[in-house]
């Protein structure tokens, strides 16, 4: 079998250097492509934008560089057109491609008329709809929702997504939770950072972070993370509005190497997001030992499981840190159910054959 995975971005993963930015579906790209590898599958990638000097574990085919074309026109050409010559340069049996966008169209037409196999892999609960998706612009929310309800099979990461999913589509579908290569003998810090991670967007409520860290002044509390290409205001206000609060440290965009040394010596990670699908950084953080404060939960793991805590309100998530900061015993312990929770159930070798089993279905639909 040959898998094709399709992240535009996804070079900037496996870049070391300072201007690599990028987010968690470029973390699960690379998580599906090494689970995939790891089962003996041909994998290999669609990216943009790839430097010269960057190396990628993977056969690679680059679509466009972002810089080239005529405003106005370079939708269509380098980057339609480019994207296409890739797919076709790759010849996979089935192409993977991740989160919302105009490329779910791209990608599913060119499936569609090579006689391939498409699969879409959710990234958040409001994918599943054409007024809630996280896309802007009526162009390229037109251009996901055709290719949605083309995929050959859909990937979801929750039970939310898989309850909403199968009501809306009539392709198969099923649940893979997200993923994490696991570290061993990992320990959460008890006194380290507070940690905040990701892209500071309006979606992801980082100024609640940032009043969060007001309530506790004699704690370190570190935001991970900087502007994304669009939003860019309330990022720089988001900036300004953190650096005048002295116990946060503010890191900009990090090589994934550095983002993962940074939550490993964290003490507790926060997440303030409206809403999420599966995070990365809990499963980071899990991996390292450190338990997750948030509004989001995710299949139990917070409020059945005691992984952390689940709030409802800012107020509650003042008292329920609290809570957790003065009680070291609680917080270790927590640490160590996530650590064997990742081990059992998010492992590469664990999630790989389920993988490799929903592809191979859908391949042989296609005989």
């Amino acid at each position: 079998m040959k898998v094709c995975v399709v992240s535009l971005n996804l070079a900037a993963y496996f870049d070391t250097t300072p201007r690599s930015k990028y987010g968690g579906a470029e973390v699960q790209a690379a998580f599906v492509a090494r689970a995939l590898k790891d089962q003996g599958v041909d994998v290999s990638l669609v990216v943009a934008d790839l430097p010269e000097d960057v190396r990628v574990p993977y056969p690679v085919e680059s679509a466009f560089r972002s810089g080239e074309g005529l405003p106005g026109l370079r939708f269509f050409h380098p980057r339609m057109t480019g994207i296409n010559d890739a797919l076709a340069r790759a010849d996979a049996d089935i192409y993977y491609q991740r989160n919302a966008g105009m490329l779910t169209g791209l990608v599913a037409h060119f499936a569609r008329t090579h006689g391939r196999r498409f699969v879409y892999g959710a990234g958040s609960d409001t994918d599943f709809s054409f007024r809630d998706v996280l896309i802007d612009g009526l162009r390229d929310k037109t251009m996901f929702m055709y290719g949605l309800r083309r995929a050959n099979g859909v990937v979801v990461q929750n039970d939310a997504q898989l309850a909403v999913a199968q009501r809306s589509l009539r392709t198969p579908v099923v649940a893979i939770s997200n993923g994490v290569l696991p570290v061993a003998n990992a320990r959460a810090d008890v006194s380290g950072p507070i940690l905040w991670a990701g892209g500071l967007r309006p979606v992801k409520r980082p100024e609640l972070f940032v009043e969060l860290a007001r309530r506790f002044p004699n704690r370190e509390f570190v935001i991970v993370g900087g502007s994304t290409t669009t939003e860019v205001d309330h990022a720089a206000a988001t900036e300004r509005e953190a650096r005048s609060v002295a116990n946060i440290r503010l890191t900009g965009w990090l090589p994934n190497s550095d983002v993962i040394r940074e939550i490993a010596r964290a003490s507790v990670v926060v997440n303030t997001s409206m809403v999420e699908g599966f995070p990365n950084v809990y499963l980071e953080a899990w991996n390292h030992g450190v338990p997750v404060v948030s509004f989001n939960d995710v299949n139990g793991l917070l409020a059945n499981e005691k992984l952390g805590a689940l709030c409802t309100d800012l107020d509650d998530m003042e008292k329920k840190l609290r809570a957790l900061l003065e009680n070291p015993g609680e917080m270790k312990a927590a640490g160590e159910r996530a650590r064997r929770v990742v081990s059992e159930r998010f492992s590469p070798a664990v999630l790989g054959p389920r993988y490799l089993s929903f592809f191979d279905s859908l391949r042989k639909t296609a005989r």
